[in-house]
């Protein structure tokens, strides 16, 4: 746009020009100026500042009672942590109370209106929670659950966060409860359950093992042990009967080789007999005295023959005759071979009763083998059963230890760390914010526009317009005359422009006063 520019007029000039200017658009000015003033602060009006609550819930294990209950009870898990979430706090049972809480009334309210309030405060909740860095695996687990609510009106701030502080104490304290008692609940089930099928397992096994004796545990190593010690008789008593025989074989040879009959003189005999008596005497003395009277029976009869012995001699005469007398060799060897037969036959009986106490043996071990599958698995049910029957009865007495603690709201500490209160000092911009920007940008933009007016204006205003741009004298101006209607209608347009900039600054002031007063 062609026009004077500001390095062709002089700075007082160009003041003038815009002071008659500014005079001249006094109306459109103010307009522009209380329009945007006003606008500013309605925005601040409707805008109301926000205020914001906070209270931080302080969830720890409950370390006074964690190494006393240790391996008793389930640990608080990350699961259980969990549940401190805006799905805690955000049901429909808390935001009735939150409601009742902030003062809203529910029973006015429709179903969509009750809705869409819930999702404001859902909006205006903040819930962050914090965990703290463990440094020790013995520190307790520390989480930081800070609630913030945001709302004009600041006692309603307080009410809602309050409110939702103690929810979560409450909400969380009952889904542990719930989740215990279900967990022990499920688990007395489970109990009772493999209750039944340990009984119906060992049942099934005694009644197997009462049909079947020789399905026991250990049985088959016995019977393994058994066959080897038969096996080890048998061998023996074979060999026992190999020797008896060699034993009969060379008897046998030895008695073919002696005669049954011998001829034995009487002197041979008498000193037989002799040699027998004294032997009896020297037996009885181990045994008697001197006076028995079988000592001296035998005395008396060893002196007979002593004397028939020696009356023989003297005479000069031999015993008359000799007579015909069994063997002794050969009656010894009969004997020996009497002997050798007998423990032959008991050696042939040991070898069979062996043999068939291992058949029976080999038979009891096919048996047991047969068996065996049969039992192993009886047995393992049984055993996992029973395994199972016994951790399930340490599982729910550690359920049960776990749910009285959730009952009593003993396995987590609560602690309200920072409780919620009035805040005093909004947040955000506020209605103070909105009057200094509305008066900044209302002063700016008209004098911005009277600057471009003054300084892209084509039209002349000025004799020193003409004097530098046509370098021609000028002789005179004529000034500007106006009728007495536009005179008039001049003078209304710079009193309404003035009315609305003194006006502007009142009603700020007039509402910032009643703002201070909490009327507004």
């Amino acid at each position: 746009m062609p026009g004077p520019a500001a390095d062709r007029l002089p700075a007082f000039a160009m003041l003038s020009l815009a002071r008659k200017e500014f005079r001249r658009y006094l109306l459109p000015f103010a307009t522009i100026f209380a329009g945007i003033a006003l606008f500013f602060l309605a925005w601040g009006l409707l805008n109301p500042p926000t205020y914001k609550s906070s209270a931080t819930v302080l969830v720890q294990d409950n370390t006074p009672i964690a190494p006393l209950m240790e391996g008793r009870t389930a640990a608080p898990s990350e699961a259980a942590r969990a549940t401190i979430s805006r799905d805690v706090l955000f049901g429909h049972r808390v935001m009735d109370e939150v409601l009742k809480a902030g003062g809203w009334d529910n029973e006015s309210l429709s179903p969509a209106e009750k809705e869409k309030l819930v999702d404001t405060i859902t909006g205006n909740t903040e819930v962050l929670v914090t965990e703290r860095t463990q440094v020790r695996s013995t520190d307790p687990k520390l989480s930081l659950v800070k609630i913030t609510y945001a709302d004009s009106d600041p006692k309603r701030a307080y009410a809602v966060a309050k409110r939702f502080s103690e929810a979560l104490i409450e909400q969380v304290l009952e889904s542990r409860a719930q989740a215990s008692q279900s967990a022990y609940q499920f688990i007395d089930a489970q109990v009772e359950k493999y209750q039944v099928a340990l009984g119906e397992a060992d049942k099934k096994l005694q009644d197997y093992r009462s049909v079947n004796p020789d399905a026991v545990p250990g049985v088959d190593t016995d019977v393994g042990a058994r066959i080897g010690e038969l096996r080890r008789a048998a061998d023996n008593a074979s060999m026992d009967l190999a020797d008896v025989g060699a034993q009969e074989h060379q008897l046998m040879g030895m008695l073919s080789r002696e005669s049954q009959i011998t001829t034995i003189s009487r002197s041979t005999q008498a000193n037989a007999q002799l040699g027998a008596l004294q032997a009896e005497e020297s037996r009885l003395l181990l045994s008697y005295t001197d006076q028995h009277p079988d000592v001296v029976r035998v005395r008396n009869q060893i002196r007979e023959l002593q004397g028939q012995v020696r009356g023989g001699r003297m005479r000069g005469s031999v015993l008359p005759g000799s007579s015909p007398t069994m063997n002794p060799v050969y009656e010894q060897l009969r004997t020996q071979l009497a002997e050798v037969r007998r423990q032959g036959a008991a050696a042939a009986s040991r070898v069979a009763t062996a043999q068939a106490l291992l058949r029976d043996e080999l038979e009891r071990s096919r048996r047991i083998i047969g068996s065996e599958g049969m039992v192993s698995a009886l047995t393992r049910a049984h055993d996992v059963n029973k395994e199972m029957y016994e951790d399930l009865l340490k599982r729910r007495e550690n359920a049960r230890v776990s749910m009285s603690l959730d009952a009593d709201g003993r396995s987590l500490g609560f602690q309200i760390q920072e409780p919620a209160s009035i805040p005093a000092i909004p947040t955000g911009l506020r209605l103070m914010h909105f009057a200094v920007a509305g008066i900044s940008v209302a002063i700016l933009i008209p004098l911005l526009l009277l600057s471009m007016l003054v300084k892209h204006d084509p039209r002349v205003r000025l004799p020193l317009q003409i004097e530098r741009d046509a370098g021609l004298p000028v002789l005179g101006t004529i000034p500007l005359h106006l009728t007495h209607d536009q005179f008039e209608q001049r003078n209304k347009r710079t009193r309404l422009g003035s009315a609305l900039f003194v006006a502007v600054p009142l009603i700020y002031g007039l509402v910032l006063m009643l703002k201070l007063v909490d009327v507004l």
